[in-house]
């Protein structure tokens, strides 16, 4: 799956289907009947608790009409005309929280340029946001941003996204809905995006566990990535391709908890390690990155990850598989 997002653009068109709310309240009911044994809930409608790295489906259609909740699609022009939206969620393009900068693409933004977007979605120091779209890497870039804004303990991730919402049988929504603007304080937190220099300072740290998030074939160098550019990976670098966390692409739900941890673990991450995920361009390590992080690991995102690795030639670059 490509991470190439260079050519979206942004419409802005917002409006809010409200009839599909009583559909919404049968299916809830529903929900709630076929699945009386779920964990214990939490009874405050304005619930400040953080909802956690990833949140179900069940979770999402109990605390839907919370007055603090904030669901938002995170997508392409293309999705924003997609006829299909979770009843309520606001629209986040995804172009507008990240930037081009010295010929890299999909770079975080400075603070100022992510305030307008984010507080344009309804994203707030009070709000609990919850992120979902396609493909599940797109979610998990705006989780990022919002970890590194300081937010990540109010924000999670819609595991499954709007395909486990559709399976559920749940109403949508032809239209995003509209909603007040978000008032947003920064606490920028300096720890979880790393430079090249970073990781080439620690490539033999024990305490270091670098995760490539890219296929096999881009891993190794036998697939070139683009004509020009080093084949190959990051010295250490074990490979996690970021879709085979997933039941399948066309069901992106996280795999069973354990077999997500042993993918991690085989690759020499334990509790004590600090994982740094790179890919292409940083989108599909912000998935690990997630991932890592519901683990309980110490998590980082190289931003500039392989596309700015492989253009310094004074890097270190190797290819083949791991060494067992």
């Amino acid at each position: 799956m490509s991470d190439g997002v260079e050519n979206m653009t942004f419409v802005k068109s917002r409006t809010r289907v409200s009839p599909v709310w009583l559909g919404l309240a049968l299916s809830i009911c529903l929900i709630l009947i076929a699945q009386p044994a779920r964990a214990a809930r939490v009874q405050s409608p304005n619930t400040q608790e953080p909802p956690g790295v990833f949140v179900s489906v069940e979770w999402l259609v109990e605390h839907v009409e919370d007055s603090l909740l904030v669901v938002i699609h995170v997508g392409t022009t293309t999705a924003e005309t997609s006829g299909e939206f979770i009843p309520g969620a606001r629209f986040l393009n995804f172009q507008e929280i990240v930037r081009v900068r010295d010929g890299l693409i999909v770079e975080m933004p400075t603070v100022d340029q992510l305030l307008e977007p984010l507080e344009t979605a309804g994203v707030s120091d009070e709000a609990v946001v919850i992120l979902y779209g396609s493909p599940a890497h797109l979610p998990a870039r705006a989780y990022v941003t919002l970890d590194y804004l300081g937010l990540a303990d109010r924000a999670a991730v819609l595991d499954g996204g709007l395909e486990a919402w559709k399976s559920a049988g749940l109403p949508l929504a032809e239209t995003p809905a509209q909603g007040p603007r978000g008032l947003l304080t920064p606490r920028v937190r300096n720890d979880v995006l790393v430079s090249a220099d970073w990781v080439e300072e620690r490539l033999d740290d024990p305490f270091m566990t670098l995760i490539d998030s890219r296929p096999e074939g881009e891993y190794t160098g036998r697939v070139p990535v683009r004509v020009g550019a080093r084949a190959g990976h990051i010295p250490g670098a074990r490979n996690v391709y970021w879709e085979d966390l997933l039941v399948a692409p066309e069901n992106p739900v996280l795999r069973d908890l354990q077999d997500v941890r042993s993918r991690f673990q085989d690759p020499g991450a334990d509790s004590n390690a600090i994982v740094v995920n790179y890919c292409w361009v940083g989108m599909r390590a912000s998935y690990t990155y997630l991932v890592a992080k519901h683990l309980g690991y110490a998590t980082r995102l190289y931003d500039g990850s392989w596309n700015e690795w492989n253009r310094d030639d004074s890097l270190p670059a190797v290819t083949g598989s791991f060494p067992r």
